[in-house]
């Protein structure tokens, strides 16, 4: 039986990039696209999404933004609802999620990065969001070698006190995003909606102190933004299948 623990959380998905380095392989769609052993890793992404009990859905969409609609509408969905939006010119991360403010009907909001996914548990990162009472929340999974993703770094309490967005030289493990955050309302009307905003450059950092927390594991992880991850990724859902 699927959890129920995204029933009232809106889950906006960050899919709007250009893919430029995965065009190499797939230079006819995009990424969100991009077949894992013969399946659109977005289904991967949404049917992973209702086992945690997802209903209501937002794409933020851009590069072939017409494509993806199309697909969306082609496939069925049991019990989702799946709303688009298309900017008409690129917000990065954090633009993205301020622009479909008015569309989000729930306090909280799910935003997730549309070409990463990982194995962990979205009811337990749900519940720590509400046990701190947190405006924001990411989670988190520690790697080995940190310097080609954000390094985010934590009090006793788990509070973040500081995020480095892919740190030079640094070479041993940390914690890293996963690309999974939860929002609340208020925090997402924070950020500025007059432009280009990059929440991992420029919302996090806002929100040290300000009741941002990260919830942390070592949870299996993998993206897609480049021919060599994409490889890794199709591995990933290879092991899944034989467990």
């Amino acid at each position: 039986m699927a959890a129920t623990c995204l029933n009232d959380i809106t889950t906006v998905i960050l899919a709007g990039g250009q893919g430029t380095r995965l065009r190499a392989l797939f230079p006819d769609r995009p990424k969100c696209l991009a077949p894992i052993h013969g399946v659109p890793f977005l289904r991967r992404y949404l049917d992973w999404l209702a086992m945690f009990g997802a209903r209501r859905v937002i794409l933020s969409l851009g590069y072939k933004a017409d494509m993806v609609q199309a697909y969306v509408k082609s496939e069925t969905w049991p019990g989702m609802e799946i709303a688009s939006y298309v900017e008409q010119t690129p917000l990065g991360t954090g633009g993205a999620v301020r622009a479909v403010l008015p569309m989000i009907t729930t306090e909280t909001a799910l935003v997730a990065n549309g070409d990463s996914i990982t194995k962990a548990d979205l009811c337990q990162f749900v519940d720590f969001h509400r046990r701190k009472n947190a405006r924001l929340s990411v989670l988190l999974t520690h790697q080995p070698q940190v310097s080609a993703s954000g390094l985010v770094e934590t009090d006793a309490d788990d509070a973040v006190t500081s995020f480095i967005e892919k740190p030079s030289g640094r070479d041993r493990g940390g914690y890293i995003s996963a690309g999974l955050y939860l929002m609340q309302r208020d925090a997402i009307a924070e950020i500025p909606d007059t432009g280009p905003v990059s929440i991992e450059r420029d919302v996090f950092p806002r929100f040290c102190g300000r009741g941002f927390y990260a919830f942390k594991g070592r949870f299996p992880f993998v993206d897609i933004g480049t021919p060599e991850s994409y490889r890794r990724a199709a591995q990933f859902f290879a092991e899944e299948a034989a467990a």
